[in-house]
């Protein structure tokens, strides 16, 4: 489903001297998708020839005058990754808002706001073309997911001391998770890491509340000193789980999301009219209806 932007590109759309069109993000998009998430060698390949195949496809597919080089494009996909992560964490923090009577539209007019209102200097989302290429792609999702069970089974087999209650509090997902992937997962965007803190958001107040009471109770004994290391661990490892849930909820509401557009995808090809197309067209759409069928009904 293409959602048109809910505010008009702070570039615009023709090819400049020096800043990157929106037709040259778009490419670069395709190239990413094509050569960083392949599952065949997109692991696999060194970080120079991995730079090099972006390189080479986004020269070998774009339709205009460019003569970007390596450097600069992998610049630019950083800040391309970024921005839209950024934009998709505000998007996740208004979906979370379970406002009655909102279409898709007005959600993305209010992360759109919300997006230009928490910018360091105060500038609109201008990636909305190359959000709407990767938010249903499900190479990016199942990426990110990827990602985000590395960090978590990392997270796992750590330990730590309750140092202060505020300080156990699951505010901030994740740091430097992934610097040491290779170098096809580039750095994940914190945008990323917002969005997941704030599923976590609405139960921290009474989360705090209750840590900050049974902290003040600690202090006023002797048992404090007491506590074993096992006791300690135990507290903390509470809390982990409590994230991981959190986290899980999460991505099994982007999975949802992909599954409810795949369905609409489908039911608008079986309801839509064949009588008047070509005859190898027409084939096409009867061979898409005949695997959907196969798919209910088996």
């Amino acid at each position: 489903m293409q959602v048109s932007p809910a505010v008009p590109s702070a570039r615009p759309n023709h090819k400049r001297s020096k800043n990157f069109s929106d037709h040259e993000d778009e490419v670069l998009v395709s190239a990413w998708l094509n050569i960083s998430l392949d599952p065949v060698v997109g692991k696999d390949q060194k970080g120079g020839r991995y730079r090099s195949r972006i390189c080479d496809y986004f020269h070998e597919h774009k339709t205009c005058q460019s003569t970007r080089t390596i450097n600069s494009l992998m610049h630019w996909w950083e800040t391309i990754q970024k921005c839209v992560n950024n934009f998709c964490g505000c998007l996740t923090r208004i979906e979370l808002r379970r406002q009655s009577g909102t279409t898709m539209q007005d959600k993305v007019a209010e992360a759109c706001a919300l997006y230009k209102a928490e910018d360091q200097h105060n500038k609109a989302f201008q990636f909305m073309h190359c959000w709407d290429k990767l938010r249903t792609q499900p190479k990016w999702l199942a990426k990110l997911d990827e990602l985000a069970a590395a960090k978590t089974s990392n997270k796992k087999q750590k330990t730590r001391p309750i140092a202060d209650p505020s300080a156990t509090l699951p505010s901030e997902i994740g740091q430097d998770a992934v610097e040491d992937l290779d170098a096809n997962a580039l750095t994940r965007p914190i945008g990323k890491k917002k969005a997941k803190a704030a599923l976590l958001q609405e139960k921290k107040k009474s989360v705090t509340s209750t840590l900050e009471n049974m902290w003040a109770q600690l202090k006023q004994t002797d048992e404090e000193k007491e506590l074993k290391k096992d006791q300690r661990f135990n507290k903390a490892f509470t809390l982990e789980q409590e994230r991981v849930a959190n986290e899980k909820l999460l991505l099994e509401v982007r999975r949802q999301e992909v599954q409810l557009q795949k369905k609409r995808d489908e039911e608008r090809i079986m309801t839509m009219d064949l009588s008047a197309m070509p005859d190898e067209q027409k084939k096409y759409y009867m061979c898409l209806r005949a695997g959907i069928m196969s798919r209910v009904f088996n």
